[in-house]
């Protein structure tokens, strides 16, 4: 696992500018650091030693091609030896190592043949010279990049905090970036909040070379299964899910420095540890709860399956005094806004971790978007109202469309019906075009429009920076390319039969999970912030300092009067709604803050 910059085309970047680059996202690669230029470009890399630890020296050569990588590649003894009956050999262990023998070999479907994660760059000067850029099919590594003014320049990094290092980074904010973030708790991606600068989405492939940018965009395609007596059935397909989740667990937990699970309580998380703790005794499991009581604590189930896996727990506790700090800190790591509540816990989660020593953490993540297991997919699917999609797209949302009419001030307003209308309407009549018109039927539609349009950017991007933020490598059993195209393969009446959503999940764990915790109802792991959001409260009285003092940031999109009225009801009568709306806007007042930004002045309508 690494951190990784570049740049190809034009006058290649100076050493002092490289450092700084690398300097800025230090904490994602602390073991070594180091550069390689070419004639027109730069190569660098930030390690976070985790496998091959006494090799896997970045960057990477072979003859005329050069490559840096971050992440990990989960069958790489396979794929060595595969490469060893082409006459490939290699002295270390790392499993970077195949990457350029596979490239060689396969040009760029080479990445079709890796199970794992990561984000790779290569410089290949055999004929004309040009950079690639390749990502997972998840996007579960980021990649942002950008084109000089003149065209000539491409210069990425795996962290956009990083990449504004480059002198001629465009830093400019897009106008819109706040209603997207409202409109969809995150930055989706490929824009960001720079008006130039994009990210490399899933399963993508970027070429440049002469000022030219090529991308092109793969999906994984569906598992072939020999479903027993021909048709697919929950049973036979948890049984192929556990089998594929062992397999991959095996995998996972194959480092060269300590490995623990994170155990939130809920069931996709349960199911790891179970299954890690069945190959490695005594696994280290990690919860984090609040001090005080608070309403959707979790850590007792969380104890009860540690007590149940024989893991080695470690209960964090958080004082809720300590939050200010912590979202000054967190928000210093997230490469855009990012609404999520359990962003603060992810990020104290991911220290306490790196304080006991480990450099590894598995995740549950990905279940919920693979099989259906939120309620707002079921919902939206059985719902045949014309207006389906707007009230779906509500759920995804820190607001709908109406209520953030409300909470901007008119001139925002108009620039927003100006240049197209809100995000939030805008991505809900997309989908909607996507069901009448796509290949499957409304619930898979949903899901893939899911994991490819949201989850990347409103979880994976969290999961990614707030992890390696303390030198920690998360890594998603669920995310696994086997994982995914057994899940692409499954009907919809298999996801979700009766009653049950997630069914295969479900069924697969309860061999392995306590009955209470296949049987408890289902809640997301978050932070209570209605609760948290009153007098008395350290995150209370931080609202209203920064909202409504003098140095708000947002006042030219953000109605004063509006973020006040929010602020009374909450004081009054403590609700989800308002307290959602102010930790929001918390986060991105925070977050223009620690960057010393403002939101681009308006331009004047015609």
């Amino acid at each position: 696992m690494c951190r990784i910059h570049g740049c190809f085309g034009g006058e290649t970047a100076g050493r002092e500018v490289l450092d700084a680059v690398s300097g800025a996202m230090i904490e994602g690669g602390p073991d070594a650091q180091s550069v390689r230029r070419g004639n027109g470009w730069a190569l660098g890399n930030n390690r976070l030693a985790i496998q091959g630890i006494a090799s896997g020296d970045q960057p990477f050569v072979r003859g005329a091609l050069c490559c840096v990588f971050n992440g990990e590649i989960y069958n790489h003894r396979q794929l060595r030896a595969e490469l060893a009956t082409h006459g490939y050999s290699f002295e270390g262990d790392c499993d970077g190592d195949v990457l350029l023998p596979l490239y060689e070999l396969y040009g760029d479907t080479f990445t079709s043949r890796l199970e794992g994660m990561f984000a790779i760059a290569v410089v290949d000067e055999r004929e004309e010279s040009c950079l690639k850029l390749f990502t997972d099919h998840a996007g579960m590594k980021s990649l942002f990049y950008y084109v000089s003014a003149d065209g000539r320049r491409l210069c990425f990094a795996s962290e956009l905090r990083a990449l504004s290092r480059f002198p001629d980074f465009p830093d400019g904010l897009d106008p819109l970036a706040v209603d997207r973030y409202l409109g969809g708790k995150a930055v989706w991606g490929p824009g960001t909040v720079h008006t130039r600068v994009r990210t490399l989405e899933p399963g993508s492939v970027l070429r440049f070379a002469n000022a030219r940018e090529t991308l092109t965009r793969t999906a994984l395609e569906p598992a072939e299964v020999d479903w027993p007596g021909g048709v697919p059935t929950v049973e036979a397909a948890a049984e192929l899910l556990d089998g594929l989740l062992r397999t991959e667990m095996s995998r996972m937990l194959d480092a060269d420095v300590p490995v623990c699970v994170i155990t939130s309580g809920g069931l996709d998380s349960s199911y790891t540890t179970a299954l890690a703790a069945r190959q490695i005794s005594d696994v280290a499991s990690f919860n984090i709860a609040y001090r005080g009581n608070w309403p959707a604590d979790e850590r007792h189930w969380a104890a009860e399956v540690a007590r149940h896996c024989g893991t080695e727990h470690h209960q964090v506790l958080l004082d809720p005094a300590s939050f200010p700090d912590l979202v000054e800190r967190f928000t210093r790591h997230l490469d855009q806004p990012n609404n999520a509540p359990h962003s603060l816990s992810t990020f104290a989660l991911f220290e306490a971790v790196h304080e006991a020593g480990f450099k590894v953490a598995l995740t549950g993540d990905g279940a919920d978007e693979l099989f259906a297991g939120y309620a707002r997919f079921t919902k939206a699917d059985q719902d045949g109202d014309s207006a389906w999609h707007r009230a779906y797209q509500d759920t995804m949302a820190v607001a709908g469309p109406t209520a953030l009419g409300r909470l901007y001030t008119p001139g925002y307003l108009e620039h927003i019906q100006a240049t197209g209308g809100h995000f939030g309407n805008f991505n809900g009549d997309e989908l909607a075009r996507r069901v009448r018109s796509g290949p499957h039927r409304k619930l898979e539609t949903l899901l893939r429009y899911d994991q490819a349009e949201r989850f990347p950017y409103y979880i994976l991007r969290r999961v990614d920076h707030l992890s390696m933020a303390h030198s920690v490598e998360a890594r998603i059993p669920f995310l696994q390319p086997s994982v995914v195209r057994l899940a692409h393969a499954l009907p919809a009446t298999v996801k979700v039969a009766g009653d049950t959503v997630k069914a295969p999940v479900a069924l697969a764990a309860r061999r392995w999970v306590p009955q209470s915790v296949i049987d408890r109802p289902k809640q997301p792991f978050t932070l209570p912030v209605a609760a948290m959001i009153r007098p008395g409260e350290a995150l209370y009285d931080m609202i209203g300092d920064l909202l409504l003092g003098p140095g708000a940031r947002c006042g030219e999109y953000i109605r004063q009067d509006t973020v006040h009225e929010l602020f009374r009801t909450q004081t009054e009568s403590p609700g989800a709604h308002a307290a959602e709306l102010l930790w929001s806007l918390l986060i991105l007042e925070t977050w223009l803050s620690s960057r010393g930004l403002n939101p681009s002045p308006l331009p004047t309508q015609k």
